[in-house]
């Protein structure tokens, strides 16, 4: 295979990984995951600087020749889960666990970095490529926060690249999603509140339990019969919180959702039709209802350009068996805040073992790469990075 490293190579690229994954940090509280980081980019003598955006390192590889400057993001937090995985490298963390692939994509900008060194691209090329590992993917906006640092503000950033680790995707193949990319998410808080009293004596209550559990179906309505059978949009209630005992009905419900949404035209009308909905529920159970939505990440915008781009090289790179079109997915990324900001684009890398059928997913305990996928996600940035570069020194 073409993206094969060497075998030492690979082997740096393992055990870089392992370390990472091995002691998780989460979001904002990345402090020694960026010292192994800044250790490898003090081994490789590259300037960088740290604690953008609290817990961000941001890297700069120079080439001799003056050029443009693109980008590279990697992630870096994990997440609040117990890993089920049994194997020698497994989180030593408890409660915390590399469940989304930020492990390896900090490995492979690493790498990345360490594959310009080794193919002479500082002497031979020209431009300037920027590593921004960045913390609080995961809930906490820490794309927002490095570009609220105000580090980048005077960086002539022509185009940043990401990439994610894909368990759909064996090794060897890369997604890739023109336009809309992510959805946006908001998160969604409901409570409820009726009358408590003697779980033997409902007459004398207004249970909050029945109006929400009727709620919790009556919302998937919204999504089944208020949207337009070719939109797209998730609305999942993922807690639901209420009473104390067995034989007491509670005064009080609260239930937390998270909706998806590529269209800002259906959030819109889902947010309307559930204060509907709710008024409704306040008739019927006789109890009172009120929301509270908070804006989470806006849909990533995979830039045309570069959507064109990373396509037709992806096909010279990988082969086009190897390249899929993929539709929008509906987790949300705080990369769009780079997307706003500077024309970008994430796609799949596939980290599946290609003997094998697909088993465990994102965020799962048991969720785990082929590790071949570090020496892929090298090669392949590498490459997509520097001849990205020469594309810009020859447009007129």
């Amino acid at each position: 295979m073409p993206h094969k490293l060497s075998a030492s190579f690979h082997q740096w690229l393992v055990e870089l990984r392992r370390q990472f994954h091995q002691f998780p940090e989460l979001r904002y509280e990345e402090e020694k995951t960026a010292i192994r980081i800044c250790d490898t980019l003090k081994s490789f003598n590259i300037p960088f600087q740290t604690q953008v955006g609290k817990t961000g390192v941001v890297a700069r590889v120079r080439a001799k020749h003056d050029g443009p400057v693109v980008a590279f993001r990697a992630d870096m937090d994990a997440l609040p889960l117990d890993e089920a995985n049994d194997v020698s490298y497994k989180s030593r963390c408890q409660g915390l666990m590399h469940a989304c692939g930020h492990d390896a994509h900090m490995t492979i900008a690493l790498g990345v970095i360490r594959w310009l060194l080794e193919n002479d691209w500082p002497q031979k090329g020209a431009g300037e490529i920027l590593f921004i590992f960045q913390p609080a993917e995961e809930g906490g906006a820490g794309a927002r926060a490095m570009l609220d640092s105000g580090v980048f503000d005077k960086e002539p950033v022509q185009a940043i690249f990401a990439g994610h680790v894909f368990p759909d995707l064996p090794v060897g193949d890369v997604g890739i999603v023109p336009g809309m990319a992510h959805a946006a998410v908001d998160t969604v808080t409901i409570h409820l509140k009726g009358k408590g009293g003697h779980g033997a004596y409902p007459h004398q209550c207004k249970d909050p339990i029945v109006a929400g559990s009727c709620l919790v179906t009556q919302i998937q309505t919204l999504i089944s019969r208020d949207l337009p059978p070719l939109e797209n949009a998730v609305f999942t209630i993922g807690k639901f919180h209420s009473g104390t005992a067995s034989n007491i009905i509670p005064e009080q419900a609260v239930l937390e959702g998270t909706l998806r949404t590529l269209n800002p035209g259906v959030r819109e009308n889902i947010l309307k039709r559930l204060e509907k909905l709710l008024k409704g529920l306040e008739i019927s159970f006789d109890i009172s209802a009120t929301t509270e939505v908070t804006e989470g990440y806006p849909v990533v915008l995979n830039h045309p350009e570069l959507a064109s781009y990373m396509e037709t090289s992806a096909r010279e790179l990988l082969g086009t068996d190897h390249v899929h079109i993929r539709k929008p997915s509906m987790g949300a990324e705080d990369f769009a805040y780079f997307c706003q900001t500077w024309k970008g684009i994430m796609i799949n890398i596939g980290c599946r073992d290609p003997q094998k059928e697909f088993q465990h997913g994102l965020h799962s305990p048991y969720f785990n790469i082929d590790e071949n996928v570090l020496d892929v996600g090298t090669w392949f940035f590498g490459h997509i990075l520097t001849q990205y570069i020469e594309k810009l020194m020859k447009s007129p």
